[in-house]
């Protein structure tokens, strides 16, 4: 049988879209293309047509026709004439009319990008809110101006205060007291200081809170939010008003630190050392550096702030590039709790993981009001061992045994998979013991010890918001830990050496931190129990509340050590054969570690190390060595620049 022909079908085919005129002022505009090519960093010329010249200003988001595609970029720049060869493309369309990249933040960009061996438009995206169509919500607050209180800022020296007045761009690391609200003084700072603000704090939570306090201290000026709670139309209103010079205090978190803040005079970033500074993302900046080279750029003044500083901070005073802005020694004495420890292992007051002391610190406490208690981890039971052998009990995919609720089923931690009838494979032993007891099961114990006492409990998903006041007990997860109206009468911290146990460079100053900061929600004179030995060197910093001094001791064993941030530090994941390639070329100039594994097991990592001398050398090394990975199509690389796991 014959084959019945197909009938033809018309192919349909764009046609090109016809070519305008010409521009007749400043025909080339520089565009900065998002390609999403890591090599291709860099500005392109391209025509802009005559019904777009008035529209398609340096600052306004365009879209360009590029490698077949259609990608978008910033004008960054108009000129009369290009150094580019052959035929230009004309620029699409403008996205947005309202020119949202300024001048000061592109350099900011630029120089970041450099820092962290990254692509500018991978910080652009921090630093560009989506736009939106329609503007409705715009979140901004303004309070009376009230006097400033003298009895907040009597204890730090006057000269400081006269040159905030002054207008002088002075940079400081500031310790506050204890006992004391720090966000109270920061208020009086931004009375006494003229100009625009930013301040900088961890989380949304405490954007919230430093709202408030400084809407109740009277600041008399207007002041906006930026933060992960706020709708993608909030976020743009908010960032217009900004651009438009209409607020004087923006309070956020990180990324807040690229915001478009028209003359500004002061940053504040407090908590400087608090891991949610650094982004995750790539680049992976960190917003205590980003708003160091913000101040070097606009000229500006800077406050560090933290009840503990961070090593990084340490070093910049000693090299310094800051200088201490503290209330005397004796100031000091009068606002610090009284702290107790474990002076001896063996003595039976102090045995069990609450031990009698522990016990007598949170009977006292209720006596005169509410008693925090800090548990540094979540859940029931975290970790189950053997009882005989004392090997952890773990399923038969590898993953450890845990407790995950009250209702005591035993279950596998990474499958999840119920277990019935665990047996031990070293000893054959099936009874266990609990290593790594979380708050819910913490939150029994002590119910089953003050009956009739209120215990509220405060973790990251159940988060306490208020203050806390009256005869009560608080059980809290690092981070989580609400204010007392008027401090706790005393503190807790149990299984504290989880802190000091951690697998990473920055243990012990993660927990001076936890431990100074927590501490300092205690009131004058109040009892703070932690269950290490006395003999620690952190412990003796709390007795004699002085962070300074084990910060420095821990700066000289990096510079020992060869370790950040003595030394630059870049970690660099990838294939096994392209790491083991990268060690041995970089090793010739660099420290590099041996290639060590991770949780994707075709993936290998690598540490390179340099003197700080040569460390801005290393990142450029290394921008270099993945841009031409990426001209010959290799796999990327994962380039993260002082990563906070170290």
């Amino acid at each position: 049988m014959a084959q019945i022909p197909k009938a033809l079908t018309l192919v349909r085919q764009r046609a090109p879209k016809a070519q305008g005129k010409p521009a007749d002022s400043s025909p080339i505009a520089r565009v900065l293309v998002d390609t999403g090519v890591f090599h291709l960093d860099q500005e392109f010329d391209f025509l802009v047509p005559e019904e777009l010249s008035e529209i398609a200003k340096p600052g306004v988001s365009v879209r360009v026709p590029f490698n077949g595609r259609k990608c978008d970029g910033f004008v960054v720049g108009r000129a009369n004439s290009s150094a580019h060869v052959g035929r230009m493309q004309y620029i699409d369309k403008v996205n947005n009319e309202k020119a949202l990249l300024t001048s000061s933040i592109l350099t900011l960009s630029r120089v970041i990008a450099k820092k962290y061996a990254g692509n500018i438009m991978d910080v652009l995206r921090f630093a560009i809110p989506s736009s939106v169509n329609t503007v409705k919500d715009v979140i901004c607050s303004h309070s009376d101006f009230k006097p400033i209180n003298s009895e907040i800022i009597k204890h730090y020296p006057e000269s400081y205060m006269d040159s905030l007045k002054r207008g002088e761009a002075s940079h400081v690391i500031w310790t506050p007291l204890p006992a004391t609200d720090p966000y109270e003084l920061m208020a009086e700072f931004c009375k006494i200081r003229n100009g625009n603000m930013l301040i900088l704090v961890p989380d949304s939570k405490n954007v919230d809170r430093c709202l408030q306090v400084f809407l109740s201290s009277g600041i008399g000026k207007n002041i906006s939010t930026w933060s992960s709670e706020l709708t993608k139309s909030q976020r743009y209103a908010n960032y217009l008003q900004i651009l438009e010079g209409n607020v004087q205090i923006v309070i956020g978190v990180r990324g807040t630190v690229f915001l478009p803040i028209p003359d500004l005079s002061l940053i504040i970033v407090w908590d400087e050392g608090n891991e949610n500074y650094s982004e995750i993302r790539t680049p992976g900046w960190h917003a205590r550096e980003v708003a160091i080279e913000r101040t070097k750029q606009e000229g500006c003044a800077l406050i560090l702030g933290s009840f503990s500083p961070s090593l990084i901070a340490t070093k910049y005073l000693f090299a310094g590039n800051l200088k201490p802005l503290n209330p005397e020694r004796e100031i000091f004495k009068a606002f610090a709790p009284k702290f107790n420890g474990i002076s001896e292992l063996s003595s039976p007051d102090q045995r069990g993981r609450i031990s009698t002391k522990a016990w007598k610190t949170i009977q006292r406490g209720l006596l005169n009001g509410p008693v925090l208690i800090q548990v540094p981890l979540r859940g029931y039971i975290r970790s189950l061992m053997c009882q005989k052998c004392a090997n952890h009990a773990r399923c038969q995919c590898g993953g450890k045994l845990i407790i995950a609720s009250i209702k005591k089923n035993i279950i596998c931690g990474l499958c999840g998979v119920f277990q019935s009838d665990w047996q031990c494979p070293y000893c054959a032993g099936r009874t266990f013991r609990h290593s790594a007891i979380g708050d819910e099961r913490t939150l029994e114990e002590i119910g089953k010890a003050f009956p009739g006492i209120s215990i509220r409990n405060s973790n990251q998903s159940t988060m306490i918001l208020d203050e806390v006041e009256g005869q009560c007990i608080v059980l809290s997860t690092p981070g989580s830990e609400p204010r007392a109206k008027n401090g706790y009468s005393a503190i807790v911290f149990l299984d504290s050496r989880i802190f000091l146990e951690r697998a990473s460079v920055n243990a012990e100053e993660q927990a001076r931190l936890n431990w100074f900061s927590v501490s300092a929600l205690a009131a004058k004179n109040a009892d703070v129990f932690l269950d290490v030995v006395s003999s620690d060197p952190n412990f003796q910093a709390l007795l004699r509340w002085d962070p300074w001094h084990s910060a420095s001791r821990d700066l000289m064993e990096r510079s020992a050590l060869q370790l950040p941030p003595q030394f630059k530090a870049i970690s660099v994941i990838g294939p096994h054969a392209d790491i083991h390639k990268m060690a041995i070329e970089f090793s010739k100039n660099y420290l590099v570690s041996s290639l060590q594994s991770t949780d994707d097991v075709y993936l290998s990592k690598i540490i390179l190390r340099a003197a700080d001398l040569q460390g801005q050398s290393l990142a450029d090394e290394v921008l270099n060595y993945c841009r031409v990975r990426s001209a010959h199509g290799l796999p990327s690389l994962k380039v993260r620049v002082d990563p906070i796991e170290l």
